[in-house]
This record gives C-alpha cells, sequence and structure tokens, in this order.
C-alpha cells in the first residue's frame, strides 16, 4: 500500500499528514530502514568525509568562493555562517543552540570558535560520528561543557521546549524522513525569537534527476576537454551522467535524499520563511562531484571554464528553466 501511494505524491501526503500514528503510519515505519542500517554509512565514510578525503561540490574553496557567497551573502569573502550572525543574531554568543545532524562535528566546532554560542547540543544517528566528533573536539581544545555531542535517532527525536536561540542544520534534513516530526519538534524547542536556519540539498528526492537536467548536464559534459572528463570517484573517464534507480540509492545509502524535494513544502506548515537564498548546483552538482579534481585553478582558461558554467546555471535558474537545488534558508516558527 505504502509503495503505491509513494507514487501519487498529494495522497501520501495526505495520508502522512492525517493518518500520522496509525495503521498508514506504522506501515511506513516497518518500510524504512532501520536506525541501525541508516548509521551504518555514516559509521563507514565518517572520517573520509570530515578529512575532506570524500569531496563533494561544495567541499572546494574556488567553487564557494565564485559561485556559493555571492549567492548567499554577496561577498565572495562573507561564509553563510557570518551571514548568518551578521542578520539574524541580535548578540553573541547566545546561551545555547542546536545542530541536527552534526556527523563528524564540524560545524558545531566552528561555530565555537567563531564565538557564536556559548553551549550547543549536537545530535547525530551514527554513533561513529559522535566519537569522531567528540574526538575532533577534545583535540581541538573544545570541552565537553561547550559542545554536548550525543547520539539520538532525529526521525523520533524529542527536544527540550524553548530551549534554544537558534536550531541549524547544515546538508543533513535530506537525510531525515520523519520531516514532519522534525520540524515540529524544532518549533517547539525554540526560545521566543529563536530561529531556525539550514543550508540544504533540496532537490529530486533519491537523485531522481529530471529529464531535462540530465540532458543539460550532459550537455555540458560533452563540451569539456576529454582530459577533464575523469570521474574522481570511479577513476574512470566519465561518459554519461546518469539517474541512479531508487534501489541504487537505497543500497548505497538508506538515507540519502530520502525526502529531500519534501523539505521546502512541509517547511512551510510549521514555518514562515523570513529569508531564502538559493545557488543552484541543479547541474554542477551532478557534473562537478565527478570532474572537479582534474581542474587546474591556476591555469586561467580553466578557472575561467568553471566561471561560464556558473554563469550557465545561475541563468537557466534566474530564468526559470530549472529550479535550484540546494539552498539557504533561516525561518521563524509559525504562531
Amino acid at each position: 500500500m505504502v509503495v503505491r501511494l509513494r507514487k501519487r505524491p498529494k495522497i501520501y501526503g495526505f495520508a502522512r499528514k492525517h493518518l500520522r500514528n496509525g495503521l498508514f503510519h506504522r506501515a511506513a515505519l516497518r518500510m524504512m530502514p532501520n536506525e541501525g542500517e541508516r548509521a551504518g554509512h555514516w559509521d563507514k565514510h565518517v572520517a573520509l568525509v570530515e578529512s575532506k578525503t570524500l569531496k563533494g561540490w561544495l567541499d572546494w574553496d574556488f567553487i564557494e568562493e565564485e559561485h556559493i557567497r555571492p549567492q548567499v551573502s554577496g561577498d565572495r569573502t562573507l561564509y553563510y555562517l557570518q551571514y548568518f550572525f551578521r542578520n539574524h543574531l541580535t548578540s553573541m554568543p547566545v546561551k545555547r543552540a542546536l545542530s541536527m545532524g552534526c556527523g563528524g562535528g564540524n560545524l558545531e566546532r566552528a561555530l565555537i570558535q567563531l564565538n557564536a554560542a556559548e553551549t550547543i547540543d549536537a545530535f547525530d544517528a551514527s554513533p561513529e560520528s559522535i566519537r569522531l566528533a567528540r574526538e575532533l573536539a577534545r583535540n581541538g581544545g573544545i570541552g565537553s561543557h561547550q559542545i554536548r555531542y550525543e547520539v539520538e535517532n532525529i526521525n523520533q527525536i524529542r527536544l527540550e521546549p524553548g530551549a534554544y536561540d537558534f536550531v541549524i542544520a547544515k546538508m543533513s534534513l535530506h537525510h531525515f524522513e520523519n520531516l514532519e516530526h522534525i520540524y515540529d519538534e524544532i518549533r517547539r524547542s525554540l526560545k521566543p525569537g529563536g530561529v531556525f536556519m539550514f543550508n540544504e540539498f533540496v532537490g529530486p528526492s533519491r537523485f531522481q534527476w529530471t529529464d531535462l537536467q540530465l540532458e543539460l548536464a550532459n550537455e555540458l559534459l560533452d563540451a569539456l576537454p576529454e582530459r577533464l572528463r575523469w570521474s574522481a570517484p570511479s577513476g574512470t573517464q566519465l561518459s554519461e551522467i546518469g539517474r541512479p534507480t531508487v534501489d541504487e540509492m537505497i543500497k548505497m545509502d538508506p538515507t540519502e535524499a530520502v525526502r529531500s524535494a519534501d523539505i521546502m513544502p512541509v517547511l512551510s506548515t510549521y514555518f514562515d520563511i523570513v529569508e531564502r537564498k538559493d545557488y543552484g548546483g541543479t547541474l554542477l552538482h551532478l557534473l562537478l562531484t565527478h570532474v572537479m579534481a582534474n581542474f587546474d585553478l591556476n591555469d586561467e582558461s580553466q578557472a575561467s571554464l568553471l566561471r561560464t558554467m556558473f554563469l550557465f546555471e545561475r541563468t537557466l535558474i534566474a530564468h526559470k528553466v530549472l529550479p535550484s537545488d540546494f539552498t539557504y534558508v533561516v525561518a521563524r516558527p509559525r504562531s
């Protein structure tokens, strides 16, 4: 029943909203991977991610400074956290903040180093991620009284009401299935005047790229010189960007983009958006995750080629040919 309903998103959304905790909800939960399966992928890979051995398209300084910051902060020298502090925190440090889906802890360490909060609670479902986060914090001279890392099932989390000045999620919401419950808990956990900020992938769930998206991404690939088409993840030449099957996605990581397309629609039930800055990735994510390592950024011709690709994607999004798959959002609880 759940599989059939998923193919009809409007009916599925209605059922999730109105039949929660009933037969439908229990059936859906039985079909979800258990929390151990969900955490297993990150237990294996968190150290590689934390060390930037595994690099996605967002992990390159050139992309951050030349493409993302100009669209989010309007200043290639101003990181999104600094932009958030300047525009949405009246004073720093705040007393207490929360990070949802903290992984190996680089965000929370940055928040402490930037004097954003006196104390931070940070939760993740992966025991190895929490172990590594605690170790790296200790090595950086940050005590447990400053950052409290805990293993938590985020999909079933219960948060202390009225506890936090801000709640933050960095590239973690797209790993959460039970968005309705999580948003409701975050809303209740914020102090009066508190805000929820996230920097997030909101593109097609389970990476089910649209036909137009694939067509345009492959046109960009075909335009690259042959020497730049090697795929870093596979070590082979990339001849085509394809659409993974849902089964392949679940096998790779049961949580990856599980309901990413629902992140923004569901948010509107619980929060009012104060600020939203889309920054693309609709084509660049698909292509540059594979080939960015091939570019010599000291070669101005190759750097200019990347800038042309950035402009191509921005233009298509500005003219609503494509949506943006990545966004920065600040929101306040609805009354």
